[in-house]
């Protein structure tokens, strides 16, 4: 059983899956090895960046940063996580957490603030819309048949009766219950 499920498994799903379909950054965003040698020569270089005076402020800092220079935090950041965590200060947990986790890359959010209330406001027009139209056709449609009426099903139910219609578990039925043909 399991071999034949391995044996179908590349017929159903590729393995080799190509690096820009696994994410959704953009090709500005990834680091190629062209950008990691220029960081690598950026955070040796006399121009290195200072870890203190990005930490404090990152989020705001971050997006506005190259590419070079958001992998020289990564990296020294890197190494600042491997001292003790206990001797690690407040901005160096929060700059770890920001550039693990933070809103950006993968994790930024690609819808802008009030898309929620477009949404919201676009499917209110939608509905009311439709409502309209149920309406509007409704009025100018013709009236319902004259088997639609009241009177005219009672009349119905009682010619199922005379005529014994359905005698064992039907109109006709002994104990029957129902509202016969009546649906209105």
């Amino acid at each position: 059983m399991l071999g034949s499920v391995r044996a179908a498994l590349p017929r159903m799903m590729p393995r080799n899956v190509p690096a820009s379909s696994r994410s959704i950054l953009t090709k500005s965003e990834r680091w190629t090895p062209a950008s990691i040698r220029d960081a690598q020569n950026l955070i040796q270089g006399p121009n290195a960046l200072e870890l203190p005076k990005v930490l404090p402020h990152i989020e705001a800092a971050w997006p506005k940063l190259s590419r070079e220079e958001q992998y020289s935090v990564y990296k020294q950041l890197e190494e600042v996580q491997r001292k003790n965590w206990k001797e690690l200060t407040r901005d160096e947990m929060r700059g770890a957490y920001y550039v693990a986790y933070g809103e950006h890359g993968p994790r930024k959010n690609l819808s802008p603030p009030g898309t929620g209330m477009k949404v919201f406001l676009g499917t209110l027009v939608g509905v009311s819309l439709g409502v309209a139209i149920f309406f509007s056709i409704r009025s100018i449609a013709r009236a319902p048949p004259k088997t639609m009426t009241r009177e005219y099903q009672e009349q119905m139910t009682a010619r199922a009766k005379e005529n014994n219609l359905n005698p064992l578990y039907g109109i006709s039925s002994e104990g029957y219950k129902g509202k016969g043909h009546v649906t209105v």
